[in-house]
């Protein structure tokens, strides 16, 4: 597994891995839509790709790198770990991009409501157990997710959230099944990089290692327009 010093290191690198690596994918589905045979959603795909962050150093960095969206991700960090019910809520017009997939006024799930039950339960336990190997917060539901498969609806793209106190500090293990590099890297990094940094404050002790698992980690050939990758 590859090491990485912080955030603006670690999104180079990852970006080098995938243009030098990758294998060709043809499309089959994005989000909730039913893509095959429309060769703009073939994708550059490196598989089972993995990576570990040793610092939360220079993350603002990584995402203006891409030209990804820090209003909308600090926002988006609040509306997560709020106790509040957020389904729709306001962040998500900030990031117009979203606005296509919203149904009937709201999300097929948000962030904050697989949040926000287990989140609570999880500080308590690290409080409680700080040796514990239990502590994982899950966004996949069966019982909701499996239905959506086919581009039915949204299957999220986050799988769980692993945490651990070790050697005085609390680490994160974030596991992925789908990571869409050029949209999505920077902003999933940053925000489950802020959940580790909430977490250790609610515990009272450093956030350390950040360590992310990708399933499919992807480029479309549409967003690679001008780039010469395809």
């Amino acid at each position: 597994m590859r090491i990485f010093r912080d955030g603006y290191e670690a999104v180079r690198e990852v970006e080098r891995d995938l243009w030098e690596m990758s294998i060709d994918v043809p499309a089959g589905t994005m989000q909730d839509k039913d893509v095959h045979g429309n060769s703009d959603y073939d994708t550059k795909e490196v598989q089972a790709y993995g990576y570990t962050l040793t610092s939360m150093n220079k993350l603002r960095e990584m995402v203006e790198y891409l030209g990804g969206n820090l209003e909308w991700a600090d926002a988006e960090m609040l509306d997560r770990i709020s106790p509040c019910y957020i389904n729709p809520g306001e962040t998500h017009k900030l990031f117009p991009a979203w606005e296509e997939f919203l149904r009937d006024g709201q999300f097929s799930y948000s962030y904050n409501e697989r949040f926000r039950e287990q989140l609570p339960i999880i500080v308590r336990e690290l409080k409680l157990r700080p040796n514990t190997r239990q502590a994982v917060m899950t966004m996949f539901d069966r019982h909701q997710d499996a239905g959506n498969f086919g581009g039915k609806d949204r299957v999220p793209c986050s799988l769980s959230y692993q945490f651990y106190i070790r050697g005085g500090q609390l680490n994160l293990i974030y596991t992925m099944r789908s990571c869409d590099f050029l949209t999505h890297f920077v902003h999933d990094v940053y925000l489950a990089c802020g959940l580790l940094k909430y977490v250790a404050e609610e515990l009272g002790v450093p956030a350390g290692h950040f360590v992310h698992f990708i399933g499919s980690l992807h480029a479309y050939k549409k967003d690679l327009a001008g780039r010469g990758i395809f």
